[in-house]
């Protein structure tokens, strides 16, 4: 009974940790995810909502749903998403520089935790295309989406299906992209006031990425677990500049 109860409050606390990341913009809940040791279980679980996956396959499905991870991994992480988004307007009104100041720590300390732990990293040069790449990735959707318009429920569903595949990417802050996107203040105004009308078209565009994007993760991370964690440690890097230009 208290492995159980240990397990449950290590689970909440791994969600609750991963939903301040998603509503805070720089760095990705799967990021904290990784940290807490349940980002690749928590993929796999994902990776079962697949439309094709529920129709064919139903039984399977059932069987690999996790519930003792997704249970308190969800229900942490829906209670802290909607507590943060308080506490981040306040930040952001009342605090700003000393909140760019602790994102960009926070960032860098996930960049130095993936290249001690990834040995491979630390001992050769072979991965050093993938770091620049991430912060080249970075760099460019930090300074080149700026221009876009959200203000319309299409764009929206597009701004929902990046920001939802931002969340699960161990790299780029889906809250982060929001923000370059010009559309973060409207969610965080949306969850605080649980305004779910105005949530729908990021909500649908959430979905779309929900049942697309985590299948070719998980397929992916199998196949290069090093490089990508590379990767993603560039991406991380190249996205603290975004959090100074663009979080006004």
């Amino acid at each position: 009974m208290n492995y159980l109860m240990s397990n449950f409050l290590y689970r909440f606390s791994a969600g609750f940790c991963m939903g301040i990341a998603e509503i805070t913009p720089g760095i990705s809940g799967a990021t904290i995810a990784g940290i807490f040791n349940v980002y690749e279980p928590f993929i796999k679980v994902l990776s079962f909502f697949n439309p094709k996956k529920l129709i064919t396959d139903f039984n399977n499905f059932l069987k690999n749903i996790n519930l003792p991870l997704m249970v308190p991994l969800m229900f942490g992480m829906i209670i802290s998403i909607y507590f943060s988004a308080y506490f981040v307007d306040y930040l952001i009104k009342h605090q700003l520089y000393f909140f760019k100041i602790f994102l960009s720590l926070v960032m860098l300390f996930a960049v130095i935790k993936n290249c001690t732990m990834d040995q491979s990293f630390s001992d050769s040069g072979k991965y050093f295309l993938s770091f620049a790449l991430g912060i080249i990735v970075a760099i460019l959707i930090a300074f080149s989406l700026i221009e876009f318009n959200f203000n319309n429920d299409f764009l929206l569903i597009f701004a929902g299906l990046l920001a939802f595949t931002a969340f699960i990417l161990p790299g780029i802050s889906g809250s982060l992209v929001l923000l370059i996107l010009g559309v973060y203040q409207e969610i965080i105004s949306g969850v605080k006031n649980l305004d779910i009308l105005a949530l729908l078209p990021f909500i649908i565009g959430m979905l779309l990425a929900f049942f697309i994007v985590p299948t070719q993760i998980a397929k992916r991370f199998e196949k290069n677990e090093h490089q990508i964690k590379v990767l993603f440690s560039g991406l991380i890097l190249g996205s603290i500049p975004a959090v100074w230009v663009h979080l006004n």
